[in-house]
């Protein structure tokens, strides 16, 4: 499994939407052709451990008591995508 490419996949896409956000649930549904949703769960934690992605939670607009996680791409992640910043543990596509 690559991780380091999906990490990667993870914060184009969300650079790709910037500023908005977007659902937990609507990533998974983007990368889960390649991925399983275990494996995008785990990158979506490593890259917001990391300060790449913002996770922000909110209650669900029809189910009471649960809560939705929405994502988005922090400065930090646009650094790191524009090549100010380096990671080891992502794999970005070369640009040129």
């Amino acid at each position: 499994m690559h991780l380091k490419s999906l990490r990667g996949m993870i914060l184009e896409f969300l650079n790709k939407i910037y500023p908005n956000m977007v659902v937990e649930f609507d990533i998974i549904g983007v990368f889960y052709r390649d991925y399983r949703d275990k494996y995008i769960l785990k990158a979506l934690s490593y890259l917001t451990d990391k300060g790449y992605v913002e996770a922000i939670k909110r209650s669900h607009p029809v189910r009471r008591y649960e809560e939705q996680v929405f994502y988005k791409i922090t400065p930090k992640g646009i650094d790191l995508l524009d090549g100010t910043e380096n990671d080891n543990g992502i794999l970005l596509e070369d640009k040129e």
